[in-house]
């Protein structure tokens, strides 16, 4: 029977740019589509049928879906793709999907992506004497609809797509064979694979337990394959609800900045995404999610799911249930979570910060760098200060430990956030930031006869430095070892106490007068160095005067400040002065 072109009555070629450049992420979505369009009419019928087939045929650059599912009339398929609307618009292709969820569904045109012609035989199942119907469509928005010249035996349908030259390694038998085993292993509707003119039997591709289903071992080997990791713990996620199931698998190593990996995500036992990030909160960095989304909607091109208020209370759900199961792993079996902790602290960090009920659980368990050595939040002194930057934990720790003081590094990513959050939740330890200027305010003046000693080396390192735009204060403290120490100036991004200015204070002559704030940076001595001491004795002015620029420069260093050219050569001419005093 001669059958005449018909035109979709849309706009079929806007239609493939939308799959191509807006709605799909890549053209191996095709084989997807076609497994679950024959699953979803396999699920309509509701029969016992035999298996859905995938043929590749390598000699003919073709891949044959066969399901034994509803099938189509020739009415179905006239219809269908009128029902879409003459507007191709994302959103309309997300509702006509929905709507025709068992049919002959909207994710046949991703085929598009790599065929100029899609082929559709079909024989309903709904009528026992429909005839069998063959529809074919073209990517210039033209198909055909005629009765088949070779009738299926059984209700149901066939696709066969042939791809284009340049898209052929689409229907390759490896590629073919791959991409059905990642998108159709959990799918309980039996699938097999199988290559034309090989007389191996076909190998079924769907029918894998999932891998929340699975015992320990197990599960551990579908981690390592799917994920490429040996799992240190796994916790079970389960919303009956909203019919999610999943586990999280918690990581061995830590992946700092790099965030969370992604999950795998899989809607009625299909695999829609391999890296989504929508359904487990970000802190859970430590851990990678093998999960099925139930009831949750995914977005029309399948990939993602639906942002929503189901989709939110999901996520949080799911955020404390792999919090109880951080818990329990503490409770249960120490050996295992002292290596999380010790792997995965960070990520502890960013779990108390976004859920302050955490904070105790972490203060218990988590262990600081301290100027006191390791500690634990609740081994801490009563009152601690802490720093933010890494520069300065080094460099005061030794003194702010020899005035009997505890400073703690909070410049681990959430750490000082964390100990923030900690100071306001309880009232036993009180947590302040590290401030360079009541460090120094708390240091020991040298009294007695050092006063004197003090004040002689002062003067004279004043004359030295005054040139280089450099204070200079002298203490007397511990430790020792500490000779110098650099406080940053306020053109160094200081910050000092503002007081505002009275105005009426002037007029009325009232007010004590202030004392100025020296804005240049200031070098700290320390009269308990010998070293510093020597400055006071018998040394030649050139010696001393070249020992006072190294000193400075020494607490430069200390701090972390890079010198530069000037100073490198300032530097290096003062220990030669004082290398040549010294022979």
């Amino acid at each position: 029977m001669p059958t005449t072109p018909e035109n979709f009555q849309v706009d079929l070629r806007g239609i493939v740019e939308i799959l191509s450049h807006h709605l799909y992420s890549s053209p191996r979505v095709y084989v997807r589509e076609l497994i679950q369009n024959a699953r979803d009419a396999v699920v309509a019928r509701g029969e016992d049928v035999p298996p859905i087939e995938l043929v590749v045929d390598p000699a003919a650059g073709s891949l044959t879906v066969r399901d034994h599912g509803i099938g189509l009339t020739e009415a179905d398929a006239r219809s269908l793709l009128s029902t879409i609307g003459a507007s191709s618009k994302r959103e309309e292709l997300a509702a006509a999907r929905r709507e025709f969820l068992g049919q002959f569904g909207i994710g046949l045109l991703s085929c598009f992506l790599v065929v100029d012609q899609i082929e559709v035989v079909s024989r309903s199942a709904r009528d026992p004497q429909a005839p069998t119907m063959r529809w074919i469509g073209y990517g210039d928005g033209t198909f055909t609809v005629s009765p088949a010249e070779q009738p299926l035996e059984e209700p149901g349908t066939l696709v066969r797509v042939h791809a284009r030259p340049d898209e052929a390694e689409w229907v390759g038998t490896d590629r073919v064979f791959r991409l059905a085993r990642e998108f159709a292993s959990l799918l309980a509707v039996p699938i097999t694979f199988a290559v034309a003119g090989d007389p191996r039997p076909a190998v079924r591709v769907s029918g894998d337990p999932a891998p929340w289903d699975l015992p320990g071992k197990a599960a551990a080997a579908w981690c390592e394959d799917a994920f490429g990791f040996a799992p240190l713990a796994s916790i079970p996620l389960d919303l009956p609800m909203l019919g999610i199931r999943g586990v999280t698998f918690v990581t061995g190593e830590a992946t700092p900045g790099r965030g969370r990996a992604g999950d795998r995500v899989f809607s009625h036992g299909m695999s829609v995404a391999s890296d989504n990030t929508q359904l487990v909160p970000e802190w859970v960095s430590f851990a990678r999610v093998a999960i099925e989304a139930g009831s949750l909607s995914l977005t029309a091109s399948r990939e993602s799911l639906h942002e929503s208020a189901a989709l939110a209370t999901a996520r949080e759900e799911l955020g404390h249930q792999v919090r109880a199961g951080i818990e329990r792993l503490a409770a249960g079996d120490p050996e295992v979570f002292a290596r999380f902790v010790d792997v995965h602290g960070q990520s502890l960090l960013a779990l108390a910060v976004a859920h302050p009920e955490m904070l105790e659980f972490v203060a218990r368990h988590l262990t600081w760098e301290t100027s006191s050595g390791p500690l634990r939040l609740v081994e801490m002194p009563a009152r601690i200060t802490f720093t933010t930057q890494d520069r300065d934990f080094s460099s005061y720790a030794p003194i702010v430990q020899a005035q009997g003081d505890l400073l703690v590094n909070g410049a681990y990513t959430h750490g000082a956030a964390m100990l923030r959050a900690y100071d306001q939740a309880q009232s036993r330890l009180t947590a302040r930031e590290f401030e360079l200027t009541r460090l120094l305010e708390n240091l020991p003046e040298p009294r007695g006869e050092d006063a004197a000693l003090a004040e002689r080396i002062g003067t004279v390192a004043r004359g030295v430095l005054d040139a280089h735009g450099v204070a200079v204060d002298v203490r007397a403290f511990r430790p020792v070892s500490q000779l110098v120490l650099h406080v940053p100036g306020r053109a160094a991004g200081f910050v000092f106490e503002e007081v505002e200015d009275d105005p009426w204070a002037d007029m009325l002559g009232g007010g004590a007068p202030r004392e100025q704030e020296d804005p240049r940076p200031t070098l700290v001595l320390n009269l308990r160095a010998e070293a510093v001491r020597a400055l006071g004795g018998t040394l030649a002015p050139a010696t001393r005067d070249d020992a006072i620029r190294a000193l400075h420069l020494l607490s430069l260093l200390q701090a972390g400040i890079r010198l530069q050219a000037e100073e490198q050569a300032l530097l290096a001419g003062a220990l030669q002065t004082l290398l040549l005093a010294a022979s």
